[in-house]
């Protein structure tokens, strides 16, 4: 599998690691919403999703979150499908890359 590399602010560092634990633990979540029919359980991680991702420099989450949100209230079942094998591709070859912000 091809890694995803992202560069994000060094000054992300030391929040990112909490952060994608938490996201894999939505996407773990989301898997088992999805099994149960859950579509108000994922639109509303969808739309936390969509929120937060931009401002860990992770543009990709928020767009899968926003693809999330849209594809429940649609009651879209192979477009949720897609966006969650999609999202664990991206979480299981995620790379970081921090780089020094210039002043």
């Amino acid at each position: 599998m091809q890694e995803n590399i992202v560069h994000i602010s060094s000054d992300l560092e030391a929040l990112l690691p909490r952060y994608l634990k938490n996201r894999q633990t939505d996407l773990e979540t989301l898997q088992g919403a999805f099994q149960a029919g859950n579509l108000e359980q994922i639109r509303s991680i969808g739309h936390t999703l969509k929120g937060s991702g931009a401002s860990f420099g992770l543009d990709a989450i928020s767009a899968f979150g926003r693809s999330l949100e849209e594809a429940a209230i649609a009651h879209d079942g192979t477009q949720l499908q897609t966006t969650l094998d999609n999202l664990a591709t991206f979480l299981a070859t995620l790379k970081i890359i921090f780089v020094e912000e210039e002043s």
